[in-house]
C-alpha cells in the first residue's frame, strides 16, 4: 500500500512539474510585431484583404503593416533591413542580396504591368523607329525592359526612337491625355484610368508579353517581389507558411474581386481612383506566385538585366540561396 502511495506522490510531483513548465514556457514566450512594407499602388493592393481584415496567423506575432508612398523610402527600408517582410521591385531582391542581406524571395506579387498605349495604330515594333515615346523610371525596370525589347527587335533605343523620360509614372498619363504625346509606356493602374478618360487610346503592346517573346520567359517578368528575412523564415517557420498562405489568397482575391477591392483601397487610403479599380485593372498571371513555379523566370530576368545593366542587379547573378524553399 505504501509503495503505491509512493508512486502517486510521484506522479502528482511529475504532473505538476510538467504543467509548471509548460504555462513558464508560455509566459516567458516574448510577443512581437514584424514589419510588412509595400509600395503604395499595385503592392499595395495585391495586400489590401490581408491588411485590413488583419487575420491573426500567430497569437505571439502581430504585422504591422506599413505602405510607402516613395520608392525611395522602400528602398532605404531594405537596405538597412528594417522591413521583416516587403514587396519589393525584383531587381532590388537581387541588389539586396549581392550586399549580404538576409532577404530570400518567396514568389512574385506582380507580373509585368506596363504597356506601350498609342492613339495610332502600330501593328509592329518596326513602325516604332523615328517616333517619339514618353516613358518614365529611366535607367529602371520600365526603361530597361523597354530599351531591351527595341534591342531584342533590332531598334537602337537611341538611334532609332526618341525615348522623353518623365520622373515618375503619374506624369506619363496627364501627358498622354492632353494630347502632347501620342505613344506611351504607361503601367497599370494608371493605364486604366487613361483608358477611361481617353476613347481613342489603345494598348499597342503589352510588355510583358513582348519580354516573352524577346526572352523565352514563360510568364514574361517578375515586376515586384515578395520577400522575407531569413531569420524569420528559421525561427518562426509556422509563422511564415501561414503569412504566405494568406498572403497569396489576398493576392489572387484582388485580382477576383474588383468591387470589394475597390471599398478596401478607399478604407486603407491606397491612391488607386475607385472607378478605376471598379473598371477593372489588368493582372497578368494572377495564378501564379510561388517561387517554385517561376524561378527560371527571375534567372532569365536577371541574365538579361546583367546583359544590359549589371549594376541594376548589384553587378552579378544571385545564387540559389536567394530563393526560399519550403
Amino acid at each position: 500500500m505504501k509503495r503505491y502511495f509512493r508512486l502517486l506522490v510521484i506522479l502528482v510531483i511529475i504532473t505538476s512539474l510538467t504543467i509548471g513548465c509548460t504555462k513558464d514556457t508560455n509566459i516567458n514566450k516574448e510577443l512581437k510585431t514584424i514589419s510588412f512594407a509595400y509600395q503604395d499602388g499595385t503592392p499595395a493592393l495585391t495586400a489590401a484583404k490581408l491588411a485590413l481584415e488583419n487575420e491573426t496567423l500567430d497569437e505571439y506575432i502581430g504585422i504591422d503593416y506599413e505602405m510607402v508612398k516613395s520608392p525611395d523610402l522602400l528602398v532605404s527600408k531594405i537596405l538597412k533591413e528594417e522591413a521583416d517582410i516587403a514587396i519589393v521591385p525584383s531587381n532590388l531582391a537581387a541588389q539586396a542580396f549581392n550586399k549580404g542581406l538576409s532577404y530570400e524571395v518567396v514568389g512574385t506579387s506582380v507580373w509585368g504591368s506596363l504597356y506601350l498605349t498609342s492613339t495610332e495604330d502600330i501593328n509592329n515594333i518596326e513602325e516604332l523607329k523615328g517616333k517619339e515615346i514618353h516613358s518614365f523610371g529611366k535607367g529602371l525596370t520600365p526603361d530597361l525592359v523597354f530599351t531591351y525589347i527595341l534591342n531584342k527587335n533590332g531598334i537602337d533605343s537611341v538611334k532609332d526612337v526618341n525615348i522623353s523620360y518623365l520622373n515618375a509614372a503619374s506624369e506619363v498619363g496627364p501627358i498622354f491625355l492632353s494630347g502632347k504625346s501620342n505613344l506611351a509606356i504607361l503601367a497599370e493602374p494608371l493605364l486604366t484610368t487613361v483608358m477611361m478618360k481617353k476613347e481613342d487610346a489603345k494598348i499597342v503592346f503589352d510588355l510583358n508579353k513582348e519580354w516573352e517573346r524577346a526572352t523565352g520567359a514563360q510568364n514574361g517578368f517578375p515586376q515586384a517581389s515578395l520577400v522575407i528575412k531569413r531569420d524569420l523564415i528559421e525561427s518562426n517557420p509556422e509563422f511564415v507558411e501561414s503569412f504566405i498562405s494568406a498572403y497569396e489568397e489576398s493576392r489572387k482575391w484582388a485580382g477576383e474581386n474588383k468591387e470589394k477591392l475597390a471599398e478596401y483601397a478607399e478604407k486603407l487610403e491606397i491612391s488607386v481612383n475607385k472607378e478605376t479599380i471598379e473598371k477593372g485593372i489588368l493582372w497578368n498571371n494572377i495564378e501564379i506566385f510561388g517561387i517554385e513555379d517561376c524561378k527560371e523566370e527571375y534567372k532569365i530576368y536577371y541574365n538579361a538585366i546583367l546583359d544590359f545593366a549589371p549594376d541594376f542587379i548589384g553587378g552579378k547573378i544571385p545564387d540559389e540561396k536567394l530563393y526560399f524553399e519550403k
